[in-house]
């Protein structure tokens, strides 16, 4: 679990994730950083880091895509919308006989078959 992986980051790659969030978001990073889910957002801007995208951009891009008045956790909230824009295949299945479950806050799931017959569950 990436919340997990972020317990394992090192201090100072910590630190260097809190200074991206500092930069990006200069009005919100306190309360990012003393949230719980804080480590998977640092884990996240670290992959990204890692796979050479800018995390300072895409961390703006990501707080910009909606409000976050209104989020519970806004680092959780942000850790969603990061996996989503740094690798947009996240949310198209790969595989059509998978399922996967709709953002946060949304009512739909989608199911894809390959039109051959269900199996029973």
């Amino acid at each position: 679990m990436i919340h997990h992986r972020g317990q394992r980051l090192a201090l100072p790659l910590l630190e260097q994730q809190a200074a991206f969030v500092r930069r990006a978001l200069p009005d919100l990073a306190e309360q990012i950083l003393a949230e719980p889910g804080w480590l998977a957002l640092a884990t996240a801007l670290n992959d990204t880091s890692v796979e050479g995208h800018n995390p300072t951009a895409l961390l703006a891009e990501a707080a910009r895509h909606r409000e976050l008045d209104t989020a519970t956790s806004i680092s959780e909230v942000l850790t969603w919308r990061l996996a989503r824009l740094h690798d947009p295949a996240v949310e198209v299945p790969v595989n059509t006989n998978s399922t996967r479950s709709a953002p946060p806050g949304s009512a739909t799931t989608v199911q894809r078959g390959s039109g051959a017959r269900s199996r029973s569950r």
